[in-house]
């Protein structure tokens, strides 16, 4: 090859000397205004076929320049990230040992390295978290956000360091931007906006977060549990709405909550306070009535007796009362909640006689025995109430009247959401005797109309404690 390359070399200078032979005339070539210089016209076209192939040579000379220049730049690259690679499976070797000092140091080098290693940014600002260091750990968080600020594991990681810093309303701003974009629906993340809404208590925003978060389950027990969430958050805002006066709203809210749960007890209740406040004493009666009815929960009845109390109004709850009790006259506590109320009208022999009826039919506490003893000293019978009250001293203490149908946490006030749990729609009556211990849950737990707590309906979220 090399050989024919110097043949038609040769034959080339012979052809260009041969030129010049049959070519003798001259030109006069023009390089400056006042300026030229004579030569043979074959040297003009030589000068033309050289500057040519010097063009050519040029062009292709800097592309192979350019080429070798990118393969050299690939090869650093592929060194950088076989290194890189190196470094991080020495990483998560040392986090599986828990050698947390070492693996920080090999993170450091990781991102100096390869400054937008989104993997490795995460778990170093992660581990400066747990190690206190929180404005190291806010500081990586955002530096790996502007490389990838969809990520939704950088978003709960640096909503984690503002939460561990105090710094909550930071922590609500980087939810609300994220929920407000339109890739914003991971439901991770956005159960974690809502708890944290509901922890402070931003009702509201938290039905919004929650109306689109139920939304994103197909039927099953998760969407079940989610909406349940729903009916809790709308109950809340409509309470909102009524210690602010607007009971327009407030009725709006609750009804909206009974329209998805009509047996959302504390709706219901809610309800016929926002009608009282406006003035409809009767609608509010038929909307507490028409409770009772339904699930025969005895919450009803007691704020129908507050109701009655309040408006002046005994004669309609004493008639409930007794329409109740000939439906189910066997029924201890409500038998015992009619006594009570006997009680606070003074119909003290009335009181008296349907206590004495049930004392030895359940084992009462000793409100049962404080109750009957006040009512002796009402009649002037000391021997009696000192019986009653010795009686008293010995049950089972419990003043609180209330009780979570869930954890049993038990309250002197009834409440929409057990403060113990976070659960909502749990809070009853207690009935005012002991339940045998392997029967209290369930006895307690399950409603006259056969519906139980530990369904899907009722088993919501734990709200507020999300890590």
């Amino acid at each position: 090859m090399t050989r024919f390359l110097l043949l038609i070399l040769l034959l080339s200078l012979v052809f260009i000397v041969k030129l010049f032979e049959w070519n003798p005339a001259t030109v006069t070539f023009k390089y400056l205004p006042n300026r030229s210089i004579g030569m043979p016209e074959v040297t003009l076209f030589v000068l033309a076929l050289g500057l040519g192939a010097g063009f050519v040579i040029l062009v292709h000379g800097m592309g192979d320049l350019i080429g070798w220049a990118r393969h050299l730049r690939e090869a650093q690259e592929e060194k950088r990230e076989e290194k890189v690679a190196a470094l991080w499976k020495k990483v998560r070797e040392e986090l599986n040992r828990s050698h947390v000092p070492q693996a920080l140091s090999l993170l450091e080098r990781l991102v100096s390295l390869y400054p937008n290693h989104v993997e490795a940014l995460l778990i170093l600002g992660n581990l400066k978290r747990m190690g206190g260091d929180l404005s190291g750990a806010i500081r990586i968080h955002r530096r790996a956000r502007v490389f990838d600020e969809e990520d939704v594991r950088l978003i709960v990681a640096l909503a984690q360091d503002y939460g561990k810093a105090g710094r909550t309303e930071d922590e609500l701003a980087l939810y609300r931007e994220y929920f407000r974009k339109k890739e914003g629906r991971n439901v991770d993340a956005l159960g974690i906006f809502r708890d944290l809404l509901v922890r402070s208590e931003k009702w509201d925003e938290a039905l919004e977060v929650q109306s689109v978060l139920s939304r994103a389950f197909q039927k099953g027990d998760r969407r079940d549990r989610e909406v349940a969430v729903l009916v809790g958050l709308k109950y809340e805002t409509g309470r909102e709405h009524l210690l602010r006066g607007e009971t327009d709203s407030a009725r709006r809210s609750f009804r909206g909550a009974l329209k998805i749960d009509p047996g959302f007890l504390p709706a219901r209740i809610s309800l016929a306070e926002a009608q009282r406040r406006e003035g409809r004493v009767t609608e509010a009666f038929e909307t507490l009535e028409e409770g009772f009815r339904k699930n025969r929960d005895l919450a009803f009845l007691d704020r129908m007796e507050e109701m009655a109390l309040e408006t002046g109004n005994p004669d309609r709850i004493l008639a409930f009362f007794d329409k109740a009790v000939s439906e189910e006259p066997a029924n201890a506590a409500l038998l015992f909640s009619r006594a009570r109320l006997f009680g606070r009208l003074m119909l003290v022999d009335s009181a008296i006689e349907l206590l004495e009826f049930l004392e030895g039919r359940e084992n009462w506490e000793s409100g049962f025995y404080e109750i009957l003893g006040d009512l002796y000293l009402r009649k002037q019978d000391k021997s009696s109430a000192l019986e009653a009250f010795r009686k008293g001293i010995h049950a089972e203490s419990h003043p609180a009247r209330y009780i979570c149908r869930h954890c049993q946490n038990r309250t002197p006030e009834w409440s929409g959401r057990c403060l113990s749990c976070l659960r909502w729609n749990s809070v009853t009556v207690h009935p005012g005797f002991l339940v045998p211990p392997d029967s209290t849950r369930a006895e307690i737990n399950r409603y006259p109309d056969g519906s139980n707590l530990s369904d899907p309906m009722w088993d919501t979220f734990y709200l507020g404690h999300s890590s």
